[in-house]
């Protein structure tokens, strides 16, 4: 059964960002633009909520889905996370030796899934061996980051799985090649995961997209020794990352937010000149909620060192790398800013 769910996100009277389920509904019949746009409409008038007071929706990319959002009258924005990971997917399709390696994983996973005899002797093993038992992880096409998982965990349980073909059967086995092409997938993968997980959070906020996508490109376009043996999937990944996100800086919502986060402020622009078009954009959105009819020549206050409030990651060096590049680099901005939220 298909579900259909209304999930809001507001800034209450102490400024504390709150969030709730407010519906879940059965979605029946086909999934037509003009079916979504009724279901939300319905959904919107059972809570009272007038669509003026709705900022954005976040949908994921499928067109029926922008249809809709559009035939309802409702701003709406692509998921990142998604994005994200239709960019993955077309990296793991892109290179022949990468894509037999998983179809090879997939199949030892499932060996296991479906024989419970063949994991009690695999959880034999990893006890032998001083490994906590462990079930590999099988990857699903529609959860994101699982292909990734299932790598890790196969990665994981490399040495129980030596003893087990010894012993064993398996349907098939990966080469000695395959197992380091993976472990070299996992690496290029490691920074989808974190980003996926960062933009996934309850706490995630639109100005986090567009630094991830600059640190993104960054870490893709680096050629390093373990290279070999991935580079068109690499290369794909890039290309992918560009032309998916390739208007992320002309979107108000994503280009605004960035500028007035303290953490990244103009720094991780791909340029000056959509810097300087994001404060045109902000500089019209202060006009309108002010109704002022006159720009002013204000100062951006001195750039400082966006704060960590993360646990040191693999990406950490490149955010570092990107703000310090920028730093020197001055934008006149508003020193204040009204937030008007609905």
């Amino acid at each position: 059964m298909s579900l259909l769910s209304l999930t809001v996100q507001w800034i209450d009277d102490n400024f504390s960002l709150r969030h709730a389920t407010l519906q879940a509904k059965p979605f029946r019949g086909s999934h037509t633009s003009k079916a979504i746009a009724d279901a939300f409409d319905g959904m919107l008038q059972t809570w009272c909520i007038p669509k003026t007071s709705v900022h954005v929706v976040l949908r994921d990319n499928a067109r029926n889905m922008i249809k809709g959002m559009n035939d309802a009258g409702l701003p709406s924005l692509p998921c990142a996370a998604h994005t994200l990971q239709l960019v993955v997917h077309e990296g793991l399709l892109s290179q022949r030796s990468v894509a037999d390696a998983l179809a090879i994983g997939r199949k030892i996973v499932g060996h296991f899934k479906h024989s419970p005899l063949a994991y009690s002797c695999l959880e034999d093993i990893q006890l032998e061996i001083g490994q906590p038992a462990k079930r590999l992880q099988q990857d699903v096409q529609t959860r994101w980051n699982s292909t990734f998982y299932m790598i890790q965990s196969l990665i994981e349980q490399k040495r129980a799985l030596g003893v087990f073909v010894s012993e064993h059967e398996l349907p098939d086995n990966l080469t000695a090649h395959q197992w380091a092409l993976l472990e070299k997938v996992v690496t290029v993968l490691g920074p989808f995961e974190e980003l996926t997980r960062k933009v996934s959070s309850s706490e995630a906020m639109a100005a986090d997209v567009i630094p991830a996508v600059t640190v993104l490109q960054r870490f893709l376009s680096r050629e390093t020794d373990d290279d070999h043996g991935i580079k068109t999937m690499k290369g794909t990944l890039a290309a992918a990352v560009r032309r998916r996100f390739s208007d992320v800086e002309e979107q108000p919502l994503y280009s605004i937010a960035t500028l007035l986060d303290p953490r990244y402020k103009n720094l991780f622009f791909s340029n000056t000149n959509t810097a300087a078009n994001a404060k045109e954009m902000l500089m019209r959105e202060l006009l309108r909620s002010s109704g002022e009819e006159e720009n002013h020549d204000l100062h951006e206050p001195p750039a400082r060192k966006p704060r960590r409030d993360q646990a040191s990651s693999s990406l950490d060096s490149i955010f570092d790398e990107i703000a310090d590049e920028q730093a020197p680099v001055s934008l006149n901005r508003a020193q204040c800013v009204l937030c008007v939220v609905s």
